[in-house]
């Protein structure tokens, strides 16, 4: 395959493209853990060892060793040219990801990366921009066709709160620059999942109040400080009761260039 590159992905069901771009089905739901494995150690050595929990939890059989050489055998013919990046590296396998754009999972590295240093330089441009992508990376439920309570254990949480934290920061350029009407929608679905998530209700709130809808910004404080007391027994943060000050006074600070309030 020399250089040509492929395509692999764990933001969605199991995503293998060939050097030609034509996508491989692999049926066999042990295969698909293998290469779910692997993926997310990409580049590095798993051993049969940690294949085994992945495929099996505590209960491997007897000649797991030899059951995964099996699968792993399999695997190389369903994957055709794309086996040469499926390695065997004692005491275990690798796959090989020779570029960032092949695999979702270090794109996805990338773009956060890219994302934080514009956010730490002000660019709320290049943050809207990077984010962006970064959240188009998701093509459904990460692992969703990856049948290891395992994996999902290691890896499930870390991508939905990656994604999260990505959805926050592009939220916060656009409202940066005064396109709060544009991520309200978002926000709202947001701010019913996560209710005790104080960033999000404040940004919630900082939106309502910069479109002029400043008693539903208000409904949203009272909403959350309701839910902090009976479900936590805790006063919300200093962040929301400061917006709950800001809006109050209708501070012009926190207004869209060109806006003041009525």
């Amino acid at each position: 395959m020399g250089d040509r590159p492929v395509a692999l992905g764990l933001l969605g069901p199991l995503l293998v493209r060939d050097v030609n771009g034509a996508a491989i089905h692999i049926p066999q739901a042990k295969q698909r853990i293998i290469v779910a494995a692997l993926l997310l150690r990409a580049n590095a050595t798993v051993s049969g060892g940690q294949l085994a929990v992945a495929l099996w939890e505590d209960g491997p059989p007897p000649n797991a060793a030899a059951v995964i050489r099996t699968y792993v055998a399999r695997l190389r013919v369903t994957l055709g040219q794309a086996c040469a990046r499926l390695l065997t590296r004692p005491p275990g396998y690798a796959i090989e990801v020779r570029q960032p754009a092949e695999f979702d999972l270090d794109e996805l590295e990338y773009l956060r990366a890219a994302t934080q240093e514009a956010a730490r330089a002000g660019e709320w441009e290049k943050v809207s921009l990077a984010s962006s992508k970064a959240l188009n990376l998701w093509r459904g439920t990460p692992l969703e066709d990856i049948p290891s309570a395992a994996l999902h254990r290691s890896a499930a949480d870390m991508l939905d709160e990656s994604r999260l934290q990505l959805a926050m920061i592009h939220i916060e350029a656009e409202i940066r620059l005064g396109r709060d009407r544009y991520v309200i929608a978002e926000l709202r679905q947001l701010a019913g999942e996560h209710p005790l998530r104080e960033h999000i209700q404040a940004q919630l709130m900082l939106a309502y109040y910069r479109c002029g809808r400043q008693a539903e910004a208000m409904q949203v404080f009272w909403k959350v400080r309701d839910s902090l007391v009976s479900e936590l027994g805790v006063e919300p943060g200093l962040e929301i009761c400061e917006m709950h000050q800001y809006i109050l006074a209708a501070d012009p600070m926190r207004s869209p260039p060109g806006w003041s309030p009525g």
